[in-house]
C-alpha cells in the first residue's frame, strides 16, 4: 500500500468519514508494519489536542511545534525540519497527482497531517545528529545598558533584541551547531528569526527559555526574587536552570510566566492573578514556584504592560510602590530612598511616557500620598 494512500486512510479516520472497507484495509496495514502503527498513534495523539483554527497556518504550525517538542523529548539529538523545509514538502504532497480528488475535500487535513507526519519522520532521518555548540567565551560580545537608557541590539542570525536599562545581554560573534544560545542578565524583548534547526536559547540565572515561536520578554534582574517571561506571538518553552530534566512548560501567546527564585514550592499553578504575593496570600500557602497567568488579547502588543517599555512607556499596574520605585530608578537614573513602611506598601496603577522625574513624582503624589526631595539624581520620599 502506498504512502499516499497511508494519508488519504488517516484523514479519513481521524475525520470519522472513513467506510468500513476502508477501516479494515488500515487495520491491516498497520497490523503488518510496526513503524506505521507508531506514526499512527503519534498523530492520533495529536489530532485530540489539535487547535480549533485547524485551517490556520499558525495553528498547524503551532500543533508542529507542540508535537516536535515531544519527539525531542524522547531524543536529545532530535533536531526538527525547518518551516521552509516542512512547507515545501506539505506544498509538494498537495500538489501530488492522485486518481481521485480526495484532497480537494480534505485539503487542510492533509496539510495537517503531512506537517505532522514530517514531524515523526524527521525524528528517524534526523535524530543521529550530534549537538555541538563548543563556543569559546572570548568569542562573546557583552552589550551593557545603563540606568535610564536602553538599545536595540541585531544577532548574527537576523534576530532582535530591545535591551532595557541596567540589564546586560551576551551573545556569540556567529552562532555556531544546532542552537542559537544567548545570556541576559535584566530585561530584554527579544523578535526571533525562526530557524527549527537551529533552536534560539535564552539562559538566566533561574530559567531557560526554549524559542519555539518568535515575539516575548524576559525580566530576570539579579536583584528581584522573580523572573518573568511574557510571551505575544508563537510558543516558547521553558525549563528551570537548576532542574533541566523536569517537566518542561509550554507558554502559548497571551500567557505570563513567572518563576518565583525564593520559593519554598515546586508547584506550577495556572491562576488569572499574576502575582506570588497575592496567590500566596489568598491560599496561606508558600508560594509556588511558577505562576502562569493570562495577559489581555483584546489590546494591542503597544498597550501589554509588560513589553510597553519598548514604545517608551513604562506602565505599572496595582503596583506596590516600594517595587514602582525600582521600575522609577532604572527608567529616570535615580536613586530613591522611602523612609516611611506605609508608603512602600500602597498600590498605584498608571503610566509615565515623556515626563521628567520631576513630573513623574508629582504625577504620583495625586495617587499616593508623599512629600519628596529633589537633589540631583537623589530622591527622598517621606510622609505626608
Amino acid at each position: 500500500m502506498s504512502q499516499d494512500r497511508l494519508y488519504i486512510l488517516v484523514a479519513k479516520i481521524l475525520c470519522k468519514e472513513a467506510t468500513p472497507a476502508e477501516i479494515a484495509d488500515f487495520q491491516l496495514l498497520i497490523s503488518e508494519n510496526q513503524e506505521s502503527k507508531e506514526q499512527f498513534n503519534n498523530l492520533k495523539e495529536l489530532w485530540s489536542t489539535q487547535p480549533s483554527d485547524s485551517n490556520s497556518s499558525e495553528a498547524i504550525e503551532e500543533a508542529y511545534l507542540l508535537h516536535a517538542t515531544k519527539l525531542r523529548d524522547l531524543s536529545p539529538d532530535f533536531a526538527e525540519l525547518s518551516y521552509v523545509e516542512r512547507e515545501q514538502e506539505a506544498e509538494d504532497f498537495l500538489l501530488y497527482p492522485t486518481k481521485a480528488p480526495w484532497y480537494q475535500r480534505w485539503q487542510s487535513v492533509a496539510a495537517i497531517l503531512v506537517f505532522l507526519m514530517l514531524s515523526v519522520v524527521s525524528y528517524h532521518f534526523y535524530g543521529n545528529k550530534k549537538l555541538d555548540n563548543s563556543v569559546s567565551l572570548s568569542q562573546f560580545n557583552e552589550i551593557k545598558v545603563s540606568l535610564g537608557t536602553k538599545t536595540k541590539v541585531q544577532l548574527p542570525d537576523g534576530s532582535k533584541v530591545w535591551v532595557n536599562s541596567d540589564s546586560k545581554l551576551s551573545y556569540p560573534e556567529a552562532f555556531k551547531g544546532l542552537t542559537r544560545e544567548i545570556y541576559l542578565e535584566g530585561e530584554a524583548y527579544f523578535d526571533v528569526i525562526k530557524d527549527s534547526k537551529h533552536p534560539f536559547i535564552v539562559h538566566t540565572s533561574g530559567i531557560d527559555i526554549r524559542v519555539l515561536g518568535t515575539a516575548f520578554n524576559v525580566k530576570a534582574y539579579k536583584a528581584e526574587s522573580t523572573i518573568e517571561a511574557t510571551l505575544v506571538h508563537g510558543l516558547i518553552e521553558v525549563t528551570k536552570t537548576e532542574h533541566p530534566n523536569e517537566s518542561k512548560i509550554i507558554l502559548h501567546p497571551h500567557e505570563k510566566l513567572i518563576f518565583d527564585k525564593l520559593a519554598k514550592g515546586e508547584s506550577v499553578i495556572k491562576h488569572p492573578v499574576a502575582s506570588t504575593e497575592k496567590l500566596a496570600a489568598k491560599y496561606s500557602l508558600p508560594s509556588p514556584a511558577i505562576i502562569i497567568s493570562p495577559i489581555s488579547k483584546n489590546i494591542a502588543d503597544s498597550a501589554i504592560k509588560e513589553t510597553s517599555w519598548i514604545y517608551n512607556r513604562l506602565t505599572f499596574e496595582d503596583e506596590r510602590f516600594e517595587d514602582l520605585a525600582i521600575k522609577i530608578e532604572r527608567w529616570f537614573n535615580v536613586h530613591i530612598t522611602i523612609s516611611n513602611e506605609k508608603i512602600k506598601s500602597y498600590r498605584t496603577t498608571g503610566s509615565f511616557e515623556n515626563e521628567t522625574i520631576d513630573e513623574a513624582l508629582k504625577e504620583l503624589q495625586y495617587l499616593v500620598p508623599f512629600n519628596y526631595q529633589l537633589n540631583g539624581r537623589e530622591v527622598m520620599i517621606t510622609k505626608n
